[in-house]
């Protein structure tokens, strides 16, 4: 378990994290330039400033004196199984509410992959950080085994995942995918604020994009 005083003495970005996501937000706004008389362009762009909210703020937010990391994050021994677990609630999640957004080119479909990772660096960091700064010092409550969350994060929490819902009923035009999504924002938020760990949430909803759209979307080649 990550202590709460290491995690705000690093930065929030791994080396794998941080070039994960400059190459995602150089995919989104490539698709983005190329497509932007579209709809998909468009939130593309959108996506891309995602991305680039967490490249610029996120460090900065959580204290450190430059956008750049001067030093990373070192990737924890343990993210491979913090991955496995978000991932097998997140395929849970997407198997029980069934919906399958229309995917109709190989570069839509490289668009949504890409987006999880501007997503979490938007939805799960920049938007969490502030809560999780103002709940170092706020009231808590014991969640599990001595492990302490503030009423303030677990707002943080719900805002964030009622913002990436929203935000996902106007992407696919699917309201019912509103269930499916703010609970897995829930779920992936609970676990960025249990790890404090970015890299492997992202792991998580990137490769959880890839799978559904290899097994269920309709690409056209």
């Amino acid at each position: 378990m990550v202590k709460i005083n290491k995690y705000w003495k690093e930065s929030v970005h791994t080396q794998l994290s941080y070039w994960f996501v400059v190459f995602g937000v150089g995919i989104q706004l490539y698709l983005g330039i190329r497509y932007f008389n579209l709809l998909f362009g468009q939130l593309c762009i959108v996506e891309a400033i995602f991305g680039l909210s967490g490249i610029l703020l996120l460090d900065f937010i959580h204290g450190k004196d430059s956008i750049y990391p001067k030093r990373f994050k070192k990737i924890h021994p343990n993210t491979f199984f913090r991955f496995a677990i978000t991932f097998a609630v997140i395929v849970s999640i997407q198997f029980l509410f069934q919906i399958i957004p229309l995917i109709t080119s190989t570069e839509m479909a490289l668009g949504v992959v890409f987006a999880a990772v501007c997503e979490e660096y938007f939805f799960r960091g920049v938007i969490l950080e502030p809560f999780f700064k103002i709940g170092v010092k706020a009231d808590k409550f014991t969640v599990w085994n001595k492990k302490k969350m503030s009423y303030i994060e677990l707002l943080g929490i719900m805002l964030s995942a009622a913002i990436f819902a929203a935000f996902h009923v106007n992407y696919y035009g699917q309201v019912r995918l509103m269930g499916m999504v703010l609970i897995g924002g829930l779920w992936l938020g609970f676990v960025y604020w249990w790890n404090k760990d970015i890299t492997a949430i992202i792991i998580a909803h990137f490769l959880i994009n890839i799978i559904f759209i290899l097994q269920f979307y309709q690409v056209i080649f």
